[in-house]
């Protein structure tokens, strides 16, 4: 309260739509190679299938946060990466695990090998699960069958 100060007529009508971080069209690069199988997930994340040892690569540089193994609720074997714009990156159902966590990543790093660990039943077989936390899923430009291929 402002002594003096008078109330506005009306709150202000512009509301953020969302949470997430605008970046650069370049802050990401793809993270493997391979096919979308499955579009936009609720908590923003795609698949991307390929065959099962295919390279994972830090999508954006970045501090590894948690590495796990094991079901996991059914994620598998997995990988967190911090950036430093506060996002975060999530990288499924891995075959293999080249970072523990603490470790400083670049972009492009090899951080896993792609695999079928967790729930992954049918089509989905061996394939990436690539999520973001606090900005747009670069991959969501993307329609299934797109294939991509990392750089």
């Amino acid at each position: 309260i402002i002594p003096g100060g008078k109330k506005p007529k009306s709150a202000p009508s512009v509301l953020p739509s969302n949470n997430q971080t605008p970046l650069a069209s370049n802050y990401f690069i793809f993270p493997t190679s391979g096919t979308i199988t499955q579009g936009l997930h609720y908590y923003n994340a795609i698949d991307v299938a390929n065959k099962c040892g295919t390279g994972i690569y830090a999508a954006a540089s970045g501090t590894v946060q948690r590495v796990r193994y094991g079901y996991n609720s059914g994620s598998g074997n997995y990988i967190t990466i911090l950036h430093a714009n506060g996002t975060v990156t999530y990288y499924g159902h891995l075959q293999t695990i080249f970072v523990k966590s603490g470790d400083k990543v670049s972009v492009g790093d090899r951080i896993a090998l792609m695999g079928n660990t967790g729930y992954v039943i049918g089509a989905t077989g061996c394939h990436l699960h690539f999520q973001v936390t606090g900005a747009k899923n670069p991959l969501s430009a993307y329609a299934v069958g797109t294939p991509i291929k990392m750089k």
